[in-house]
C-alpha cells in the first residue's frame, strides 16, 4: 500500500527560505574539500543510511530531484547529490541538510556530437567521484537519473560492492535522440542507443518512471514488472497550493491572460500558441505570458516579430520554481501546445500538472499521455500543431467562464492521486526496500 510522506516541519507555511527551506537563490553553505554533513551517526554507534543521487542537470533547478532529496531527508536519510556545475556555483555546498557535489562539467551541448561528448564527460567525472566518495561515505543506495540512461554505468563500482542501483527514467532515451537529431548519417547509431537503454535497465535493481506509458515501454523491452514503479513527476503540493495564493478573478479587467511555462524547445509548440493569439487579436483582448528559456528562443522571437504580436506576447525568461505558483494564480488559462510527435507520447508535461494543481484551466494538445491522466471533462483538448483549433478553444473558454471553472475543478479532482505527497511515499517504499536489503 502506498504511503504518503508527512511534510517536514513548516513545509505547509510560507517561508522566506522557500518550500524546502533552501536559502534564497537555492544557495547553501559552501563546504570545504572533503567536508561531510551531519554527525555521521543516527543513533549511538549506528551509521546513517546514505543515498547518492547522480543527475545530469543543474541543482537546484531540477524540481524532481529537489523533491526526491527532500523526501529522503525528511525520512532520515543523508543525501549526497552529484550534478553539473554552472558558472559561479560552489563545487560543494550544504543546503538545508542536502550535500551537493558539483562536477566540473557545464551544460553546453547543441549537436549530436556535443550531446554525446557532454554526456560521456559527465559520466566519467561521476564515475570517479562517486567511487571515491563511496569509500568513505558507504552509500546504502545509489540513484541515477536519466537522461542519459547509460549514466547508470557511473555506479558500476558501487554495484560490484553490492550497493543497489535505482534508475530514474525521466524520459525515453531512444525517443529523445530520435526527436532531436534527424540526420540520416545518425541512423546507424539507433541500435547502439537502444542497446545502451536495455543494458542500463538490466543493470538497475529498480526502475522508476514518471508515468504509466513509460513504464509500459520498459515492460515491452523485457523489464520485469516487479522492477518498475511509477513515481510521477507531479507538482509539489506543499508549494503549488491554491490556498496560499489568491486567484485572479477570470478576466476581471476584460483581458484574457494566457500563460505558458516550459523550456523553449521546438517540441513544446510555443509558435502554435503565438499564432493563435495573433489570429484572435481583432476579436479578443488577450495577452500571452511566457516563462522559460532555451535554445529555441531566437526562433520564437522571430515568430513574434513576424506576426506583429510583440505587445501581446511577453517572453519573461526563466522564473524560479518558488515564483511559479503566484504567476499561475494570476493567469486565466494555461496553454500546453506540445507538438504531436512520437517523442511526446512518452512525455507528461509537469507544467500541465502544476497549472492543474493551482486551479488554472488548461488547454492542451490532444496527446495520448495527457489523456491517460485527464479526461475531456478536465482538460480542453485540441489537435496538436493546429493554431486555428487552439484559437477556437481559447475563444470558447473566454466566452464560458463558468464552464471553464468547472473544467479546472474537475482537473484538480482527477489529479488528487498524482499529488507529490502520495508519489513521495511510493518513492520511499522503493528506497527503503533496497536500503534494507542484505548486502552480498
Amino acid at each position: 500500500m502506498d504511503r504518503a510522506i508527512r511534510p517536514r516541519r513548516g513545509a505547509g507555511r510560507p517561508s522566506r527560505r522557500g518550500p524546502r527551506g533552501a536559502r534564497p537563490g537555492g544557495q547553501g553553505r559552501a563546504l570545504g574539500r572533503g567536508q561531510a554533513p551531519g554527525s555521521g551517526l543516527t543513533t549511538a554507534g549506528a551509521h546513517p543510511r546514505r543515498v547518492a543521487i547522480v543527475v545530469h542537470a543543474s541543482v537546484p533547478a531540477d524540481p524532481r530531484i529537489r523533491r526526491q532529496a527532500d523526501a529522503l531527508l525528511a525520512a532520515g536519510y543523508e543525501v549526497d547529490l552529484f550534478a553539473l556545475r554552472d558558472r559561479g556555483q560552489a563545487a560543494e555546498e550544504l543546503a538545508d541538510g542536502l550535500r551537493i557535489v558539483r562536477l566540473p562539467v557545464r551544460r553546453r551541448f547543441g549537436s549530436f556530437v556535443g550531446h554525446l561528448a557532454e554526456y560521456l564527460a559527465f559520466t566519467g567525472a561521476a564515475t570517479l567521484r562517486l567511487t571515491r566518495e563511496h569509500r568513505r561515505r558507504r552509500y546504502a543506495v545509489v540513484q541515477v537519473a536519466s537522461l542519459p540512461d547509460f549514466l547508470a554505468f557511473a555506479a558500476s563500482a558501487l554495484k560490484l560492492a553490492g550497493v543497489p542501483l535505482i534508475l530514474d527514467l525521466h524520459e525515453d532515451m531512444p525517443a529523445f535522440f530520435e526527436d532531436r537529431f534527424h540526420s540520416p548519417a545518425l541512423r546507424p547509431l539507433r541500435p547502439l542507443i537502444g542497446g545502451l537503454t536495455r543494458a542500463s535497465a538490466a543493470m538497475a535493481d529498480a526502475i522508476l518512471t514518471v508515468h504509466g506509458p513509460l513504464r509500459e515501454l520498459s515492460l515491452a523491452r523485457g523489464v520485469s514488472p516487479d522492477k518498475v514503479t511509477v513515481v510521477m513527476n507531479s507538482a509539489d503540493d506543499r508549494l503549488f497550493d491554491p490556498a496560499r495564493h489568491a486567484r485572479r478573478p477570470f478576466m476581471e479587467d476584460g483581458e484574457l491572460r494566457l500563460m505558458h511555462h516550459s523550456s523553449l524547445q521546438r517540441i513544446y509548440g510555443l509558435p502554435v500558441a503565438i499564432e493563435a493569439v495573433a489570429q484572435l487579436r481583432d476579436e479578443l483582448e488577450s495577452r500571452l505570458d511566457v516563462y522559460g528559456d532555451g535554445p529555441y528562443r531566437p526562433e520564437i522571437e522571430e515568430e513574434i516579430e513576424r506576426l506583429g504580436v510583440g505587445e501581446r506576447v511577453a517572453l519573461h525568461g526563466r522564473a524560479p520554481l518558488e515564483e511559479l505558483p503566484g504567476l499561475l494564480a494570476g493567469a486565466d488559462l494555461a496553454i500546453v501546445p506540445s507538438l504531436p510527435e512520437p517523442y511526446m507520447q512518452y512525455s507528461l508535461s509537469t507544467k500541465l500538472l502544476e497549472a492543474v494543481a493551482m486551479g488554472v484551466p488548461v488547454i492542451a494538445s490532444d496527446l495520448a499521455t495527457f489523456r491517460a491522466h485527464f479526461s475531456d471533462a478536465a482538460i480542453r483538448y485540441v489537435p496538436g500543431g493546429d493554431p486555428r483549433a487552439l484559437g477556437v478553444a481559447i475563444r470558447e473558454s473566454a466566452a464560458d467562464p463558468s464552464g471553464t471553472a468547472r473544467q479546472a475543478a474537475e482537473a484538480r479532482r482527477q489529479a488528487e492521486p498524482y499529488a507529490w505527497s502520495i508519489q513521495a511515499g511510493r518513492y520511499l517504499e522503493v528506497v527503503d526496500r533496497l536500503a534494507d536489503r542484505p548486502r552480498r
